[in-house]
C-alpha cells in the first residue's frame, strides 16, 4: 500500500519540488544581484502557492477516492439485490 499512494501523490509532490526548487532559485538569484530581499519575498509567495496547490491536489485526491468509494458500495449493494 505505500507504494500506491507514493505513486498517487506523485505529481503533487513533484510540483511541491518544483516550487521549492524554484523558490530557492529566485531568492539565490535576487541575492547575488544584490537585493536580498525581493528574492526572499518572491521565493516567499512561490513556495506559499506550491504548498496550496499541493495540499489543494490532496485534498482533490481524498474526495475522489470518497466517491468512488462510495460509488463502488452502492455498485455492491444493486448486485446483491439481483
Amino acid at each position: 500500500m505505500p507504494n500506491s499512494r507514493l505513486r498517487r501523490n506523485g505529481w503533487a509532490t513533484v510540483g511541491l519540488g518544483l516550487s521549492v526548487a524554484f523558490a530557492v532559485a529566485a531568492f539565490a538569484y535576487f541575492a547575488l544581484a544584490g537585493t536580498p530581499l525581493r528574492g526572499a519575498v518572491l521565493g516567499v509567495v512561490v513556495l506559499a502557492a506550491g504548498v496550496w496547490e499541493y495540499r489543494r491536489k490532496l485534498q482533490d485526491t481524498a474526495v475522489a477516492e470518497s466517491y468512488e468509494a462510495e460509488a463502488e458500495e452502492q455498485r455492491r449493494k444493486r448486485e446483491g439485490r439481483r
